[in-house]
């Protein structure tokens, strides 16, 4: 919804992530922000505890989509 932003002003961010996601999981995904690209990813159950953390992602992306199919997520200093 607000990508990095979170123009809903719930904080933490963390919490915003996550309220945004639970409001309209069908429009609404947890995605991979790398710069200003937001890479959606395939599961969306696995990256609810790493939301609005800093993370190294490893998988497969589908190019064409925009899709992350993550193998592994790991939480980054």
């Amino acid at each position: 919804m607000c990508g990095a932003k979170h123009t809903m002003k719930i904080s933490p961010d963390s919490k915003c992530v996550k309220e945004c996601v639970r409001l309209d999981p069908k429009k609404w995904k947890y995605g991979l922000l790398v710069g200003d690209k937001v890479y959606v990813l395939s599961d969306q159950e696995t990256p609810e505890k790493f939301a609005a953390q800093k993370v190294r992602v490893t998988g497969t992306l589908f190019a064409k989509t925009g899709i992350l199919k993550a193998d592994k997520i790991e939480a980054t200093r």
